[in-house]
């Protein structure tokens, strides 16, 4: 057998690997309500993000956006655009399940998706999740889902400083959860110097930005925002 065959062989069983993988976890199950993730309360929920930078939005409304576009960026973390999101779990704090353990990946499925991961919690973290979630409010008929993920040793202690941040932000459609340990969640590629690390997708990464410790300010908000804005449009 030659090398080529051999190789389109693996590639094959490879991919066909993760696909069983991820159908057993449930992923690739898309919700078929229209209602927002804030507004659920019937549906059982599921076991078990390169850098893109979004284009400035374009001025004509006939004219496409391209998530393909990049730009330079001197901080990378997290998945390559085109990867696919694998499955994982976390506590719900603030959402519609609430103190439940549950995979929010696999219960949003093949919906445009923005995957907020933060380390440390601060007024620009903040900002960025209220932000967020007053996109998610105001793209429902594109079905745009988010939800944020705090990687704490300690996800216990953190649990009434995201509910004070859900109250005091009204944040009403993006769920605040807890991942325990610090360590990415596995194929997600936070780097440990990522203080917050937004991923983006839509089946597969379409957008990636990360930022260390203070260097999350409303420019970089704001492209996260246009980002999102990009997916969905």
């Amino acid at each position: 057998m030659s090398r080529n065959r051999l190789n389109q062989i693996l590639s094959v069983s490879a991919a066909v690997l993760l696909l069983a993988a991820m159908t057993l976890a449930g992923c690739g199950k898309t919700e078929t309500s229209n209602e927002t993730v804030s507004d659920a309360d019937s549906e059982t929920p599921v076991a078990e993000a390169e850098l893109g930078a979004a284009a400035p939005l374009p001025g004509s409304a006939s004219s496409k956006p391209d998530m393909s576009q990049t730009e330079t960026v001197s901080f990378q973390s997290g998945m390559e655009v085109g990867e696919v999101p694998m499955p994982f779990e976390v506590e719900d704090v603030t959402g519609p399940y609430e103190g439940k353990t549950l995979c929010y990946r696999c219960l949003y499925g093949e919906r445009p998706v923005v995957g907020i991961f933060v380390r440390e919690l601060g007024p620009q973290t903040e900002t960025l999740i209220q932000k967020i979630d007053q996109e998610v409010a105001a793209h429902k008929d594109d079905k745009l889902a988010a939800f944020v993920v705090l990687l704490s040793e300690n996800p216990g202690e953190q649990k009434s400083k995201l509910k004070q941040i859900a109250s005091e932000k009204k944040i009403q459609h993006v769920p605040l959860t807890v991942y325990e340990g610090t360590d990415s969640p596995l194929g997600y590629n936070v780097k440990q110097e990522a203080a917050v690390n937004v991923m983006l997708w839509e089946g597969v990464v379409k957008a990636n930005r990360a930022f260390r410790t203070g260097e999350l300010d409303q420019s970089g908000i704001q492209e996260v925002v246009e980002d999102t804005r990009l997916m969905v449009n």
